[in-house]
């Protein structure tokens, strides 16, 4: 017989939390280093060159990714306890206008008012209880979704080293740099495609994992290209400044 173990799904739901953070790593890591190794490999006649240039990208990457995860994280965990801890002042001076915002919320969730005035008094009778459920009910705040900074930064840094490695691994294990290239970007369309087909088709529940992850992959591959295309226009001008 199935068991419904409410800790063990909230536990799930936080390490789902952190998806955005392994997503975005790798994705970032994967079409940053195959852009390095696509324009270096023209550019450069030393295929060692590309390989340290292409190391020295991914080095610098992972750290900054790292470290914005990690203190954008901790700025919205400040930010949202700051405000949490606002809504409990206002809640403790105004306790009989948080009942009855939180009853006519209880009604638009389709309790009646009697049902929802006899939820409201026992939780009257337990202040923390009434306050938890107004922070969530009313403002759509809680404690317990508040984001771990060191996690989301260690999650980041170490998503964007993975995604880097992808195109790296065979541009390095090839001794051919066309040959290594071509590689490189092969594994990169594979990459990003099993991205959009685990995360936003198998764990999302889409019905069609497939078309997910080449949607993924279009989308990723969409907006390097547009990046390399503003790049192309604006190197004229670039060009002539110089000049």
């Amino acid at each position: 017989m199935a068991q419904f173990k409410p800790e063990e799904k909230r536990r799930a739901f936080e390490r789902l939390s952190s998806v955005r953070e392994i997503v975005f790593g790798i994705q970032d890591g994967v079409l940053t280093t195959a852009g390095v190794l696509a324009g270096l490999s023209g550019a450069v006649s030393g295929r060692s060159q590309v390989i340290l240039a292409a190391l020295a990208s991914t080095a610098a990457g992972a750290l900054s990714m790292g470290a914005g995860a990690y203190l954008g994280t901790r700025a919205e965990t400040q930010v949202l306890r700051n405000q949490l801890e606002l809504v409990r002042r206002e809640s403790e001076r105004h306790p009989y206008i948080v009942q009855e915002e939180l009853l006519a919320a209880l009604a638009k969730e389709g309790l009646s008012r009697e049902a929802g005035y006899r939820v409201v008094k026992l939780l009257s009778n337990a202040p923390d209880a009434l306050f938890s459920t107004a922070e969530q009910k009313l403002y759509g705040l809680s404690g317990s979704t508040l984001g771990n900074p060191t996690l989301d930064g260690l999650l980041m840094g170490a998503a964007f080293l993975a995604g880097a490695l992808v195109p790296l691994l065979p541009f390095v294990l090839i001794a051919s740099v066309r040959y290594g290239l071509i590689a490189g970007i092969a594994m990169a369309a594979i990459a990003l495609f099993a991205v959009g087909y685990v995360f936003e088709g198998v764990l999302a529940g889409e019905r069609s994992p497939t078309t997910a992850g080449f949607r993924f992959l279009a989308i990723a591959l969409g907006a390097a290209a547009i990046g390399y295309l503003v790049g192309l226009l604006i190197s004229p001008i670039g060009a002539a400044s110089a000049g």
